[in-house]
């Protein structure tokens, strides 16, 4: 992981042989509890808790474009 401060961040991780490699966006979020997407966004898969602390949601926008969202975990 490379990271400066609490800007962006880049993770590198290893993609198993039969998976394509991808890039990730994700959106910083400032409270998962105080978030609440507009309406026209489908939300797919709500906030969880990740392994490496933080919580991620992941939405479709109106296009169809999937966002991974980011808010801090909890303590």
């Amino acid at each position: 992981m490379l990271r400066n401060g609490e800007g962006p961040y880049l993770v590198v991780s290893e993609v198993p042989a039969d998976r394509e490699p991808r890039v990730q966006v994700a959106l910083k979020v400032a409270d998962a509890e105080g978030f609440s997407p507009d309406p026209v966004v489908e939300v797919v898969a709500p906030f969880e808790d990740t392994h490496y602390g933080t919580k991620e949601m992941t939405v479709r926008d109106p296009d169809g474009r999937l966002w991974s969202l980011q808010a801090p975990g909890k303590g």
